[in-house]
C-alpha cells in the first residue's frame, strides 16, 4: 500500500505530454552520449541537470538537492574542457547559493513552524510558493549583467579560458537566473533561456575545435523549450497564487468586521 502510494505520487508529478517529454530527452541525451562515448562524468551531469530543471519546473523543494549534485558534476566536467567560467560558478557560486535554499527550505522553514505551532511540527508541502520580483531584485540585475560580463571576461582572458567573454556573458545570465531560482521568482525562466542559449553558442564553439560537449548542445537545446513551457506555466500558477491570497484576505477582512 505505501510502495502504490509512493508510485502514484511519482507518476502525479508530471503530466502524461511531460512524461513523454522528459523520458524522451533522457533517451535522446543517453543515446547520443553512447554514440559519440562521452565521458562518464558528462553523461551522470546531463542527465542530473534536466531533472533538476523538470522538478524545479514542478516547483519542488527537493529539486535544489538534484541542482546541488549537477553543479558539482557539470563543473567538474567544465574544468576538464578548460571552460573555467562555467567550472568557478557552479562549484563556487551556485553550489553554496544551492545549499543555501536547501538550508532555507528544510532547516530554516522548519524551525520557524515549530516555533509558530508551539513545538509541533505540521506536515509539510513539497511544493514551494512564487515568489515576487522587487524592484530592488530588477536594480541588481541591471548591474550585474554588464560587470559581470566586462570583470569576469577579462579575467578569464587572463587565464587563458576557451571564449571568456561569451563564458562570462553565460555567466552572468546564469547568476541571475540562480538568483531568482533560489528566491522562487517566474522570471528566472527568463534569464535561464537567455543563458542556455548563449550556453549552446558557447559548446558549439566548443564542440567544433574539440569535438567534446555535444551532450550540452543538445540538452542546452532541451532547456530552451522546459525554461519557456515552466516561463509560460509559472506565470498562470503566479496569478491563481494572488488570486487565493486575496481571496484568503478578504474572507479574514469580512470574518473581522
Amino acid at each position: 500500500m505505501a510502495m502504490k502510494k509512493v508510485l502514484k505520487s511519482i507518476i502525479d508529478i508530471f503530466k502524461w505530454f511531460e512524461w513523454i517529454f522528459v523520458i524522451g530527452s533522457l533517451i535522446t541525451l543517453v543515446t547520443l552520449s553512447i554514440i559519440y562515448k562521452s565521458p562518464i562524468l558528462e553523461i551522470i551531469s546531463v542527465i542530473f541537470g534536466l531533472l533538476s530543471a523538470v522538478l524545479n519546473c514542478k516547483r519542488k523543494k527537493y529539486a535544489f538537492f538534484i541542482y546541488a549534485i549537477y553543479v558539482i558534476l557539470y563543473g567538474a566536467f567544465a574544468f576538464t574542457q578548460a571552460q573555467y567560467g562555467e567550472g568557478i560558478l557552479n562549484t563556487c557560486i551556485n553550489l553554496p547559493i544551492y545549499l543555501f535554499t536547501i538550508y532555507k527550505y528544510y532547516i530554516k522553514d522548519h524551525i520557524k513552524k515549530k516555533k509558530e505551532n508551539s513545538g509541533e511540527v505540521k506536515e509539510k508541502s513539497s511544493n514551494f510558493k512564487i515568489g515576487t520580483l522587487t524592484k530592488k531584485m530588477i536594480i541588481i540585475i541591471a548591474i550585474i549583467i554588464p560587470l559581470v560580463t566586462g570583470l569576469y571576461g577579462y579575467i578569464l582572458s587572463l587565464i587563458n579560458s576557451n571564449y571568456p567573454y561569451v563564458n562570462a556573458l553565460a555567466t552572468s545570465f546564469a547568476l541571475v537566473a540562480v538568483f531568482l531560482t533560489s528566491m522562487g521568482v517566474t522570471w528566472q525562466w527568463l534569464f535561464w533561456t537567455f543563458y542556455s542559449s548563449t550556453n549552446a553558442v558557447l559548446w558549439s564553439l566548443n564542440f567544433a575545435n574539440s569535438n567534446e560537449g555535444l551532450l550540452y548542445i543538445v540538452l542546452s537545446c532541451i532547456y530552451v523549450t522546459i525554461n519557456t513551457y515552466s516561463l509560460i506555466t509559472w506565470i498562470k500558477e503566479k496569478k491563481l497564487q494572488e488570486n487565493k491570497q486575496l481571496q484568503s484576505t478578504t474572507k479574514s477582512s469580512n470574518e473581522n468586521q
